[in-house]
């Protein structure tokens, strides 16, 4: 074989042992390796890699194809987070119970002007109309009392939702507040809060909705922040705080940051699932946990919900808005008795994340 095809050989063997370690990612805590998390992001990329490879070799008609081939089919369960094709023929026995949710980190609905500011909100309230959910879930809310910039009041009077539950991890003066909010069509009949020690921005909230006579218990999480800075958004794609003529540019810490991020969301899942689980009534999550598929974080909340993703997306959909392909980091799980479908990551870009919603049969 010559030199060349050697070498290509060596470096398809290593792609084959790059997509394996990520295979493993879910059972590693970032506490004991974070390196390993880091990888996992890179997971597009190495099937991406593995995938001409195999292609490669069999236009070649070369056995290394097998290799490739054999990693690829090992690591379906993992594919499937990322890739759905649905029928789109699933049978709901009872249709009449039904719910549609929505999950959206709006980025404070464009409040420090990334793109048009009251433009963006306006948008943005106008698409979630478009969907016409029943409930839905912000992370990264804004409210304020500043009749030019009224974010609550909006949402109620275009959405006609009448229900809501917000909690506020900070203000920066009496009149703004930044935290996390649901709104529903139907009833709230009880709310609480779970806070985390690592991170004050951080939190879950949940609300009972009451349908008739069945009680649904919604959570909207928002987990693990990393914290990038104006230049690791250079670097990473997506909108942070805008850099002002009188500021200097900040240090590149994106390594740092992530190794903060996967340690954190750690042990927030330790603290949120445990609460989440004990729960009485049938669970919807709506999330942005900050993290793929690949993740421990991930594998944490799926080992007791159903990814609705799962059961009714088509194509591959991430929801992060960036330079890295296929981030999906935003999700809506649910009780494994209940059933979902009509999966959905919309297209619109007026934040960082894209929305998602999907149905739900309770």
């Amino acid at each position: 074989m010559p030199l060349f095809l050697k070498l290509l050989a060596y470096l398809s063997l290593l792609s084959n042992l790059f997509l394996v370690i990520t295979y493993l990612n879910y059972l590693i805590p970032p506490s004991i390796s974070w390196l390993n998390s880091l990888l996992g992001l890179a997971y597009p990329i190495i099937v991406l890699v593995n995938v001409i490879f195999l292609f490669f070799w069999l236009f070649r008609k070369e056995l290394f194809f097998l290799y490739s081939l054999i990693v690829l089919i090992f690591g379906y369960y993992h594919h499937s987070r990322f890739i759905q094709i649905t029928p789109i023929n699933i049978k709901i026995e009872n249709k009449s119970k039904e719910i549609k949710v929505m999950s959206y980190n709006v980025r404070l609905f464009d409040l420090y002007n990334w793109t048009e500011n009251k433009k963006t909100r306006d948008l943005i309230i106008q698409q979630i109309k478009e969907v016409n959910p029943d409930v839905i879930c912000f992370q990264e809310y804004y409210y304020s009392k500043n009749v030019d910039f009224k974010t609550r009041k909006l949402i109620i009077k275009e959405l006609n939702m009448n229900y809501y539950y917000e909690k506020f991890s900070h203000e920066s003066n009496k009149n703004s507040k930044f935290g996390i909010a649901t709104f529903s069509k139907f009833p709230i009949i009880e709310s609480d809060f779970i806070s985390f020690e690592n991170d004050k921005s951080n939190q879950c909230i949940w609300t009972d909705i009451k349908i008739k006579k069945d009680t649904l218990r919604v959570y909207n999480a928002h987990l693990g922040s990393i914290r990038f800075n104006y230049s690791d958004y250079k670097v990473i794609g997506g909108k942070g705080s805008p850099l002002w003529d009188y500021q200097q540019k900040p240090t590149r810490q994106i390594f740092k940051r992530l190794k903060l991020g996967f340690e954190k969301r750690q042990e927030q899942i330790s603290i949120l699932i445990p609460k989440i689980t004990q729960s009485p009534h049938k669970k919807i999550i709506c999330s942005d946990i900050n993290d793929t598929p690949l993740s421990y974080a991930y594998h944490q909340f799926d080992k007791y919900f159903t990814d609705s993703f799962t059961k009714s997306a088509n194509g591959i959909e991430g929801t992060y808005i960036g330079n890295i392909p296929g981030l999906r980091i935003d999700y809506i799980w649910h009780s494994k008795e209940l059933k979902s479908t009509n999966f959905t990551t919309h297209k619109e870009k007026l934040s960082d994340h894209k929305a998602i919603s999907a149905s739900i049969y309770y």
